[in-house]
């Protein structure tokens, strides 16, 4: 109704959720393939230790994408 006096421009809608959804997809899915690859390349140089973070990277973000897909499936 006084929108002659507003100091600021009208704000954005917020971004659909559906980007976040993606968002955190594709850093799930750059986890598991990133962390496979670092720790197969350093478990071949004989590294193993040092693979040990990236092996364990590589699990977490494969548990999160089967829980992720279980619940957005049971969402459907």
């Amino acid at each position: 109704m006084n929108d002659q006096y507003r100091i600021s421009a009208p704000r954005q809608a917020p971004p659909a959720a559906g980007d976040h959804y993606k968002l955190t997809s594709s850093a799930l899915w750059i986890g598991l393939v990133g962390g496979a690859a670092f720790n197969v390349g350093l478990q071949a140089v004989g590294l193993w230790l040092l693979a040990i973070p990236f092996g364990a990277m590589a699990a977490v973000s494969g548990i999160a994408l089967i829980v992720r897909a279980l619940v957005s499936g049971k969402r459907r």
